[in-house]
């Protein structure tokens, strides 16, 4: 059964007045303004759908600059575990009165159903200080309920019916030189007991923050979040630089324990500044089947809506199990999808096979990438077919890969450029590279309409491993480049370094000749050559003499075959 939580609250109106000159506003992802003294009696919180509310106040007392400002990090970079959280760090270090100067207090709470209670909970720390005594106390008016110590614990109190709970910081009287105390990701969240919540082992209905446990600036100025994870859940990064908005980063798999997710591509300090949060993905489907998913989609070619299907393999046990998305080639008819199942098979079949069809317009069933008969919105059905399989138990929703062949390569490279970094996490194109209009003058393409204009920039979503390999005889996609009905396309190994560059390759594409040949003991028969970025996320093969099949003539060795267990064995190290 997957860990329930219920509802989270949202920040609709963050503002109050601190002496009538300074607006306390998170909106901006900063709380700023002196307080020495002051308390604001409003922001007020309220306006959930369940009818709860509740007041929150903020008081900050002593010294003669005290700032709040949201993350503890001098340079604005800021981590939260939820839409909800507050990051408040007393920067003014230099007085013992200001390591006691943060309280919060959550009162007049209204609207909660049996079952039901404001969790509030928090991850303190000290920085400079070895002194881990008193560092919090929780009051319920005029009695203490709680007290521990920040630098070695969180603190978390459910409250159901109190009328009023103060959480204050509370510190040595005489601290070190440069000290600060900080409260970090005071998170206000609506608990509901699992026995009342009816989510049973289909998971619950809404996404729900991890737990954060530590974040920062690593060594590297990296910042970085750390949560608690459940074995076999998985959990969406997301990133924020207004605390309103976010953007899809990564998935993880839940491990049973700590996990860290680090972004190595913002440095401190950081303008604009960013946040980051770890939701639970929510799997109220159950456990995935064999079975054919169907989902509805409508454009210009079918205006009345079509079924596009997808074919499901599942393998024996419990799960959660990684899973591979099998793009076929152009010009099938039918079910394409209920043999191109198999296409990696035997080496993948300890994972979740989803094998989509395309769209059957005339005579070929294919995907639309932009020579096409085929019109079909093909990435938002791909985007839709993920969100969907993440609906389910047994899915690792961490481990997604993305193989294509062909015009299934094709459209394996529109959705790395045009997906986001929570989609999937691998990719194998095979037989066909990016397409002129997906890249040129140091710049990705797409259209945000999801038609073949390809008129607009983007940027691609980073931290994914990808695997391309072509055949240099390939009549029907020029390795070297060229045109064929479908469009024009790159030179292969342009295309593969391009890729390594939005995956944050600094280095120049590598020379035909710097790739490494196969010698049989190596990992990969003669006639392939081998190209490696970023220390193997991103690489290229290339099949000497070999044909849109992966043939080469003459020879005994069954390289398509070989190129799936290559394929499979990148996926799966």
């Amino acid at each position: 059964m997957k860990r329930f939580f219920a509802r989270l609250l949202c920040f609709l109106l963050f503002i109050g007045f601190l002496s009538g000159q300074t607006t306390i506003n998170l909106g901006n992802s900063k709380i700023s303004g002196s307080v020495a003294g002051l308390t604001s009696t409003n922001p007020h919180i309220s306006g959930l759908s369940l009818g709860i509310s509740f007041d929150l106040e903020i008081t900050a007392t002593s010294g003669t600059t005290p700032i709040l400002t949201v993350a503890k990090h001098n340079d604005g970079i800021g981590v939260v575990g939820g839409a909800h959280n507050l990051e408040l760090d007393n920067l003014n270090n230099s007085n013992a009165a200001d390591d006691e100067s943060l309280v919060f207090t959550v009162k007049n709470v209204t609207g909660l159903s049996v079952g039901q209670s404001l969790r509030i909970s928090g991850i303190g720390v000290r920085s400079g200080s070895s002194t881990t005594t008193k560092q919090y106390a929780i009051v319920d008016g005029t009695t203490a309920i709680g007290s521990g110590s920040f630098t070695t614990s969180t603190f978390a109190i459910s409250v159901p019916n109190l009328a009023s709970v103060k959480i204050t910081g509370t510190g040595p009287a005489t601290p070190p030189s440069n000290s600060g105390f900080i409260i970090n990701q005071l998170l206000l969240t609506v608990a509901q007991d699992n026995g009342t919540g009816g989510g049973g082992g289909g998971g619950g209905v809404t996404n729900s923050a991890a737990k954060v446990t530590n974040s920062g600036i690593d060594a590297s100025n990296h910042p970085f979040i750390s949560f608690d994870s459940v074995a076999g859940e998985s959990y969406e990064i997301q990133c924020s630089t207004d605390l309103v908005s976010w953007t899809p980063m990564a998935t993880l798999s839940g491990t049973g324990g700590s996990v860290t997710y680090t972004d190595e591509f913002t440095h401190a300090p950081s303008v604009p500044r960013k946040f980051h949060r770890a939701l639970t993905v929510q799997t109220p489907n159950g456990n995935l089947a064999d079975t054919t998913l169907s989902l509805t989609q409508t454009w210009l070619q079918e205006p009345n809506g079509f079924s596009r299907t997808a074919v499901v393999r599942v393998p024996s046990g419990v799960g959660p199990h990684p899973v591979v998305i099998l793009l076929h080639g152009n010009g099938g008819s039918g079910n394409a999808a209920s043999t191109f199942v198999t296409a990696l098979d035997p080496y993948v079949n300890n994972a979740i096979r989803v094998a989509p069809n395309g769209y059957l317009f005339g005579a070929a069933q294919s995907w639309n990438v932009d020579g096409e008969t085929s019109k079909a919105p093909d990435v938002a059905f791909l985007r839709d077919l993920i969100a969907l399989l993440k609906t389910y138990d047994n899915v690792d929703a961490g481990k997604i890969s993305i193989f294509g062949i062909s015009n299934g390569s094709g459209l394996t490279n529109r959705l790395l450029i045009e997906l986001d970094g929570a989609a999937f996490q691998n990719a194998g194109c095979q037989v066909s590279q990016m397409l002129t209009k997906m890249y040129h003058d140091n710049a990705f393409w797409f259209n945000a309409t999801g038609n073949n204009n390809y008129d607009q920039t983007i940027v691609p979503a980073k931290r994914r491993r990808i695997i391309n390999l072509n055949g240099t005889a390939d009549t029907t996609v020029p390795y070297t480049g060229g045109s064929n009905r479908i469009g024009t396309f790159m030179h292969s190994q342009e295309s593969i370094y391009r890729f390594a560059q939005a995956m944050g390759e600094n280095g120049p594409q590598l020379a035909d000749s710097a790739g490494i040949p196969g010698n049989g003991t190596n990992g990969y028969s003669p006639l392939f050559v081998k190209y490696t970025y970023l220390s193997g996320q991103v690489i290229h093969y290339k099949l000497i003499g070999g044909t849109h099949g992966l043939q080469v003539t003459g020879s005994s060795i069954d390289y398509a075959d070989e190129a799936k267990k290559i394929v499979a064995d990148f996926f799966f190290p």
